[in-house]
């Protein structure tokens, strides 16, 4: 009896443990490697509207930001050689760096910065709504003279 009621209190606790895990990848609807391969197919379809879609909802900007990436960019028919990830701010901000080679050969290399929004890895586009509007002026960083 003692022994059954051990096995039940051990099980709960495991239950319950797991239940707490926060950083599951499984809880994100779109991981970082998965945002990284939308962007190189938005980059090939040339498709701004599709690369906006993997902004932030609501912020300002994204898509005037994924256009002049699109200009760049875009239309290079990039096949991905490696994605590599870093988390070097925390669990909810990442670094995407994306090696490809283009239809002529050339390689092809770029940094995405994306962030976790609630459970979905956003890219780093346009600013937050207000950015800037608050009156303050950024810190000079010319020389003193």
């Amino acid at each position: 009896m003692k022994n059954a009621s051990l096995i039940g209190a051990l099980a709960a606790v495991c239950a319950l443990l797991a239940g707490c895990s926060s950083d599951d990848a499984s809880e994100v609807s779109r991981t970082e490697r998965d945002t990284a391969k939308a962007y190189v197919a938005a980059l090939n379809a040339r498709d701004a509207d599709a690369l906006a879609k993997l902004g932030e909802p609501g912020y300002e900007g994204v898509k005037k930001d994924a256009s002049e990436i699109i200009a760049a960019d875009g239309g290079r028919d990039l096949k991905v050689k490696s994605v590599q990830v870093t988390h070097d701010f925390g669990p909810d901000v990442a670094s995407a760096h994306v090696t490809a080679i283009d239809d002529r050969g050339k390689p092809f290399s770029t940094h995405i910065q994306m962030s976790r929004s609630k459970d979905v890895w956003v890219v780093a586009l346009g600013q937050a709504p207000g950015f800037g509007k608050d009156g303050k002026t950024p810190a000079s960083t010319s020389t003193p003279q």
